[in-house]
């Protein structure tokens, strides 16, 4: 078996625009549980004893610098999750946030934790990132996308729209999930469909990629970082994390797909240790 990386696997937009919505609606309970409030990677540095919550912040954190944010900006957050990125910009920036996701269950999610949090400074919307109607042309100083790019049918598409939502000299922030290999054959081939088909990506590209599609869409590429070696740990946590969950807790948070779900973790795992999988930062300017 041989596939490339820019094929999509899923090949009806709408489809998986469902698939993707429903998956989210289900599984967001489990997830806050495993990962707590923020549902992406943490970042671990040697000589640092950070729990998972800390390493979560941390990579917030080196977004933020790597970025060089200033306080008091726009800010979208795409793919915001249950919220937890949106509430931490605005709490450490004073930044000004709207969150969007796909899934009603996790806006809903989002909304009662900004009740709690913020005031007046973070909004959550459902919305879909390659088609963002209702957002204003040149409306945000900084387009932040934190590993919400895998599940996107379309990349191009979504580069296209945060190009439009920026204004001039705005910065797009995105750290996503990347191929390690344009073409894989084999077992690495086997394995690749299978992680794509458990986390609903249509396709996974190389970091390269990533980099063409952005200077396609007119943006000046700053810094492009390879982070795989200090988030990969994320996933041995992971795994403790789910050791700890019971059967009857798999299914009542997330219905029985989060058993399958459960397994793969493993698989993602490997894909890290093999070298299958990268993590790719990317700062753009518009």
């Amino acid at each position: 078996m041989c596939v490339s990386t820019c094929i999509c696997l899923f090949p009806d937009r709408q489809r998986l625009t469902r698939k993707v919505a429903r998956f989210w609606n289900q599984i967001s309970p489990l997830w806050e549980d495993l990962w707590g409030p923020h549902i992406h990677h943490g970042y671990y540095e040697n000589g640092f004893m950070l729990s998972a919550v800390e390493a979560q912040e941390r990579l917030l954190d080196r977004l933020v610098e790597l970025a060089k944010l200033a306080a008091g900006k726009r800010i979208l957050d795409v793919g915001c999750g249950m919220g937890g990125s949106s509430l931490y910009l605005s709490n450490h920036l004073g930044a000004f946030v709207t969150g969007i996701s796909l899934s009603r269950r996790q806006i809903s999610m989002a909304e009662e934790k900004a009740r709690s949090l913020v005031q007046g400074r973070v909004e959550f919307l459902v919305e879909d990132a390659l088609a963002m109607d209702s957002l204003p042309d040149q409306g945000f100083d900084v387009v932040w996308s934190l590993e919400s790019c895998e599940q996107f049918f379309d990349k191009p598409a979504f580069l296209r729209e945060a190009h439009r939502v920026l204004r001039p000299g705005g910065k797009l922030v995105l750290a996503t999930w990347c191929s390690g290999q344009e073409v894989l054959e084999g077992r690495a081939a086997k394995d690749y469909i299978k992680l794509c088909r458990a986390f609903d990506l249509p396709y996974m590209p190389t970091m390269h990629f990533y980099v063409r599609a952005l200077e396609a869409q007119g943006f000046e590429l700053k810094e492009t970082e390879d982070w795989s070696d200090n988030v990969a740990k994320t996933w041995a946590v992971g795994v403790a994390f789910s050791k700890q969950l019971s059967l009857f807790k798999l299914v009542t948070k997330g219905g029985f797909r989060a058993i399958t779900f459960a397994r793969q973790i493993r698989l993602m795992e490997k894909a890290y240790s093999t070298g299958m999988v990268n993590y790719g930062v990317f700062l753009a300017k518009r």
